[in-house]
């Protein structure tokens, strides 16, 4: 038996059993197994039971930790494992072997001997006469209590001799004990040859059943590779200069013959194929649009507009709810929405996830899909797969607009203060220097003053890597007082790192208020 107890706060909220099969766990309505928690994704969790035995496979960016280690792969549950969801959700696990039925034994039944005479009865044995006459009749002794009546003389005076057949017995000669021998061996040499032809035989037929065989299927599809495990991908640039110059690069795999890129103005198609034998269609669309606009509208509501407008050139689509934020990459990485959806196109039904990231004035939607008959094989792939690589310098450089600014502040005073700021190299201004940069970089890009954009962004660069070696620090720092058991130092450690990080525009916003370090 594999039961469950989700924990909030230490505090039991719902437990069950886990039958055998798939159960997703998450906040989706969907899910097998509701989480409420805000920082819990609609696809949290996989939980599958097979042969009794239980295995947990993440499928959020938001993370799963075991044991206090990330959850990175599929991996087997053990008794009284406990999983951690987002900051205050615990699931525990209980796991029993099966037992055998009461009452049950094991019984080992002996064939008995059968009685070779009937109580009472007497055995005749023939026994030959002195003078070598005809064989007489000897009676073995009969039970206790019970006599043997000896055959009475017939009228001429003579015994009445019952008749047997008689076995007459000799010792063998050496050459009947030779051929005896012989005929033995005979037979053993014939069963060992037929035993050692059967075996042999089996065992070619196992072979030959094995390569006929083909390879089950797979559960989860997977990036295709080619005969020495490479993986087959390419990279395209969207226009950004591609992640080898600074820029990001639209990733898929590429299959000789399969593979098919089209790009027009703000937008590159991709059709090819994913699985270990690059047997599932992929189709993969990119979609770029800019506009002043998106400066001054929340991230949410510039990802609403674009599927809209999605929605106006194909009628046929069903969109699931918009994903909480999320981050791809590292340090303050990449934020980005996500959301599920199903179309009808092409005369067929196809399931993916569209990701939603934008950068100053720029907004890209990244759209990955695949049958509908291939969702519960691909589902991992599209949801776990950005299918786009940035560059560090891109994630260093990477700022968003600000709903809340007007404009009308004097660009050179906001650089001014930043400078001093960062000169002084206080970790609580850090938030309000890179509010500052943002604003300088919306008046540059409404001005069209690129020498301004270009020194606000080297001062955002500063910033950025001024925030890692000091939260790179702020970790040694804790974890020497883990080793010295000092709770206080931690604590005191983990609380200013959280102001210090106040922004959720930040991925370690997240990270620390979570209570796990990236």
């Amino acid at each position: 038996m594999i039961r469950y107890i989700v924990y909030i706060s230490r505090e039991r909220v719902h437990e069950g059993e886990l039958l055998p099969g798939e159960h997703i766990a998450g906040r989706s309505h969907s899910a097998d197994i509701r989480l409420s928690e805000p920082d819990i994704s609609g696809r949290h969790l996989k939980l599958e039971v097979v042969g009794g035995e239980a295995f947990a496979e993440n499928l959020s960016s938001h993370g799963t930790r075991r044991k206090g280690e990330p959850l990175t792969e599929r991996v087997r549950l053990e008794d009284g494992d406990i999983l951690q969801l987002g900051g205050k959700l615990e699931i525990h696990f209980e796991i029993s072997a099966p037992q055998a039925p009461s009452g049950s034994e094991m019984k080992t039944v002996i064939p008995g001997q059968e009685d070779p005479q009937s109580p009472g009865e007497a055995t005749r044995v023939p026994a030959a006469s002195p003078a070598g006459d005809a064989p007489r009749e000897v009676s073995a002794p009969a039970p206790e209590g019970e006599t043997v009546k000896e055959p009475s003389p017939d009228a001429s005076g003579a015994s009445d001799v019952v008749k047997t057949d008689v076995m007459h017995t000799r010792l063998a000669s050496m050459e009947e004990m030779e051929q005896l021998r012989h005929a033995d061996r005979k037979r053993s040499t014939g069963k060992m040859f037929r035993y050692v032809v059967g075996v042999v035989a089996a065992f070619g037929a196992l072979i030959f059943f094995y390569t006929l065989k083909s390879e089950p299927p797979e559960p989860n599809l997977t990036w295709p590779k080619d005969r020495d495990g490479n993986f087959l991908g390419a990279f395209t640039d969207p226009g950004s200069g591609g992640h080898a110059s600074g820029g990001f690069s639209l990733a898929y795999p590429s299959i000789k013959g399969k593979t098919s890129v089209r790009t027009a103005p703000g937008q590159i198609t991709v059709t090819t194929r994913i699985g270990r034998d690059a047997s599932v269609p992929l189709r993969i669309l990119f979609v770029e649009r800019r506009s002043e606009k998106f400066l001054h509208m929340t991230r949410q509501a510039v990802f609403s507009s674009m599927l809209r407008e999605l929605q106006k050139q194909e009628q046929h689509w069903s969109l699931s709810q918009i994903s909480d934020v999320f981050f791809i990459g590292s340090e303050n990485g990449i934020p980005c929405l996500s959301v599920e959806f199903r179309r009808e196109a092409d005369r067929g039904s196809w399931f993916g996830e569209i990701l939603f990231f934008r950068t100053g004035d720029r907004a890209y939607l990244r759209l990955a899909e695949a049958p509908v008959s291939e969702r519960a094989r691909a589902q991992n792939f599209i949801s776990g797969t950005p299918l786009v690589k940035f560059s560090q310098k891109y994630i260093h450089e990477h700022w968003e607009g600000d709903p809340e600014y007007r404009g009308g502040a004097d660009s050179s005073a906001m650089m001014d203060e930043v400078a001093k700021s960062l000169s002084k190299q206080v970790p609580f201004e850090w938030t309000g220097s890179c509010r500052l940069l943002r604003r300088v970089l919306m008046n540059s890009l409404k001005t069209g003053d690129q020498r301004l954009k270009n020194d606000a962004l080297a001062q955002l660069r500063r910033l950025r890597s001024m925030q890692t070696v000091w939260y790179n620090g702020k970790k040694i720092s804790f974890s020497a007082a883990g080793l010295n058991d000092d709770r206080q130092q931690e604590n005191a450690i983990w609380e200013l790192c959280k102001m210090v990080f106040s922004s959720p525009d930040d991925l370690r916003y997240f990270t620390l208020r979570r209570n796990v370090w990236e």
